[in-house]
């Protein structure tokens, strides 16, 4: 059977006003054509007005804009929204560690930041002003921009003396599809914030480079200090909408941004300006189903006890991509919006994002299943309750002839028999009975063993003391018509059938090693059957050591008829060998009509 999957919208990070509610409720639509409600929204919300004093379609501000385009990845949700400043993505800050899709780019960065780390301490050129070189900057911030084929953009900038009114040097390179544009921005950019003289965690490295002077010639000084960072002091910020002319651009973007760092007079690092790196994640992934770095990483509505979370792929910067598959042994509800969609696949009711979606579990016996239908069959508890009474009205009656039977031990029928081997009889039959009061429960592997142990014991019990009663009494006929052969006595029978329950102990223990070696490589000696109607239900396995047993029985049978045939002329009293001849000739034909019908 397939599986059953639900799809769902994740929690949105704040909540909306009324009136971008009813407006979102009654306007905005998905690409596909249905109505798409942001998940943190609450559809009873009240509105101040009613629905019909409100046009088909109501722009959105900033912020409700950036979080529908979150939500459904439709541009459309951005055109007629101003913004004054970028809006940034709360609460999808990446988990500790680099998304490996932004791997490359921030070796890239880091590998920009060590070179003017480099270029920065070494001590013939720290003292140089940072005009002079500028030609050097601008082909490095050119380089970083085609770094990484996601790069937007690249901004490099040096920090401006401590009383300048702009930054001592601003480059910028954005890509346009094949065309790169170089931006100064040092003269019409007011200094922000600055980055601050602490440096990086982790610490930066120190490297200690040594000039062999008589071979280069140029350098002034045989050693020198850097120092350096990696990919670790490369910092994120939150995906973020980049707000251009008043209007947002529709793709979410993150920059990523790394220090590098002059020298003091003391040769102790000094921040000296950052070079970022603005990387398009429009169309990557938003994995909610995973717990590593990433963005709203495990922020799925899945639970996770019935449900597994699989994430869908090329969706782009998207929340809400997801799905909710039920796992073996649970199900979902189809529901009707859903009945189009591919089988195993349905999404979930709108309005419902808060909760966890569930997945109900199969009825008892389904490994798999569709829907709550049953998968076991229904037991006729009225039929094994009547047969169950009758098995335990026969032990009863068993019961009390055992009683009986050593009450009246002095009756010249019980003795003319034996009293202990009548009793003996008896027992046997007590645990011929038993197998039915052990299938009236579920099977398993252990009463699966002792229903073996019971039927075999019982029977070995009933019938070879009944076949050692008839070979007594053909022993007997023939003393005394032979003159020979000793007399067998009830003490001696017993002996006998003693060395019969032995062979048949040996046998079952060794069919129970057999089965519970067997059961540790997962070969169960319970098995599943099935109805014509589709449904199951458990039952104790079959193999070739239990036809072994069916041809031990048989045999012990036809050996016991043979007796029956032998004494049919030996005068008795009480005519017990016609009475046990007939048991014995029951049983035979009894159980092979059953085992050739199984």
């Amino acid at each position: 059977m397939g599986t059953r999957t639900v799809v769902v919208l994740p929690p949105l990070w704040g909540l909306l006003g009324c009136c971008f509610l009813c407006g979102w409720a009654l306007g905005v639509h998905s690409a596909a054509g249905a109505p798409v409600h942001p998940p943190s929204l609450s559809l009873s919300s009240p509105c101040p007005w009613s629905p019909v004093d409100v046009p088909m379609w109501v722009p959105l501000e900033g912020p409700e804009a950036a979080l529908a385009f979150l939500y459904s990845g439709d541009a459309q949700q951005l055109s007629g929204a101003n913004c004054s400043e970028r809006y940034e993505a709360h609460g999808a800050e990446a988990r500790p560690g680099l998304p490996p899709i932004l791997w490359r780019a921030a070796g890239t960065l880091a590998q920009a930041a060590n070179f003017l780390n480099m270029l920065l301490q070494a001590n013939d050129i720290r003292e140089s002003s940072v005009e002079e070189d500028v030609e050097w900057y601008q082909a490095l911030v050119r380089s970083v921009a085609e770094g990484d084929p996601r790069a937007y953009r690249a901004l490099l900038t040096f920090n401006p003396p401590p009383e300048a009114s702009h930054l001592q040097l601003a480059l910028q390179a954005t890509r346009m599809g094949e065309e790169t544009i170089l931006q100064d921005l040092s003269g019409n950019r007011v200094q922000e914030e600055s980055p601050t003289g602490a440096l990086d965690t982790p610490a930066l490295q120190k490297r200690v480079l040594t000039n062999d002077l008589q071979s280069l010639g140029s350098p002034k000084w045989p050693r020198g200090d850097g120092y350096v960072g990696d990919i670790q002091h490369v910092r994120l910020s939150p995906p973020f909408l980049e707000c251009q002319e008043g209007r947002l651009r529709p793709g979410w973007l993150i920059t990523l941004s790394a220090t590098f760092y002059g020298l003091k007079p003391d040769l102790s690092p000094e921040v000296r300006g950052q070079v970022q790196m603005d990387v398009d994640l429009q169309s990557v992934d938003i994995n909610q189903c995973a717990g590593g770095p990433g963005w709203y990483g495990n922020t799925h509505l899945c639970d996770l006890n019935s449900t597994q979370c699989v994430p869908l792929e090329r969706q782009g910067f998207v929340l809400g991509r997801y799905l909710c598959r039920c796992r073996p042994g649970f199900y979902g509800e189809r529901l009707e919006e859903s009945a189009a969609q591919p089988s195993g696949q349905f999404g979930s009711p709108q309005g419902s994002s808060r909760r966890l979606l569930r997945c109900q579990p199969c009825a008892e016996g389904c490994t798999s299943c569709m829907d709550a239908t049953p998968c076991l069959v229904d037991e006729a508890l009225a039929l094994r309750a009547a047969v169950l009474a009758c098995q335990a009205c026969c032990m009863l009656a068993i019961f009390l002839s055992m009683l009986v039977s050593y009450r009246c031990r002095q009756s010249k029928r019980i003795r003319a028999s034996g009293v202990v081997l009548l009793e003996t009889i008896l027992f046997g039959s007590l645990l011929l009975y038993f197998p039915v009061f052990i299938l009236y429960f579920k099977p398993s592997i252990f009463r699966c063993i002792a229903l073996r142990w019971v039927r075999l014991l019982g029977f070995a019990i009933v019938y070879g003391t009944i076949i050692l009663k008839l070979y007594r009494v053909l022993q007997l006929f023939l003393s005394r018509t032979a003159q020979r052969g000793p007399h067998l006595s009830s003490g001696r029978l017993l002996r006998r059938l003693g060395l019969l329950l032995l062979l048949v102990l040996g046998f079952l223990a060794v069919w129970t090693a057999g089965v519970l070696e067997r059961g540790i490589q997962h070969t169960s000696l319970v098995t599943r059957g099935h109805t014509p109607t589709g449904r199951h239900f458990y039952l104790c396995h079959h193999d070739r050591w239990d036809y072994i047993m069916v041809v031990a029985e048989m045999l012990l049978l036809c050996w016991g008829s043979f007796l029956c045939y032998a004494t049919r002329a030996v005068p008795s009293a009480f005519h017990e060998p016609r009475y046990m001849g007939i048991a014995l000739h029951n049983e035979l034909l009894l159980s092979a009509a059953f085992h050739a019908a199984r």
